[in-house]
């Protein structure tokens, strides 16, 4: 898998994961990681397509979903 299909990968995670309100944060990146390996995804390219922070970036991540508009 190339970096931007890592990339890919986890924002579709993200997008299917993370839209519970609530979602317990330190639970969710370890879910990440055990459906990353499945995907054969090391944690080093999962950890880069983060930007470095895995639980940081599912965070900030939750909270822009949580915060975003209804329409």
């Amino acid at each position: 898998m190339t970096a931007e299909d890592v990339e890919e990968w986890l924002d579709n995670w993200i997008e299917n994961k993370l839209v519970a309100p609530g979602v317990d944060i330190p639970g969710a990146v370890q879910a990440c990681r055990t459906a990353a390996q499945a995907a054969g995804i090391s944690d080093a390219a999962l950890t880069r397509a983060a930007g470095g922070d895995l639980h940081a970036h599912l965070a900030e991540e939750h909270a822009a979903i949580s915060n975003a508009p209804d329409f």
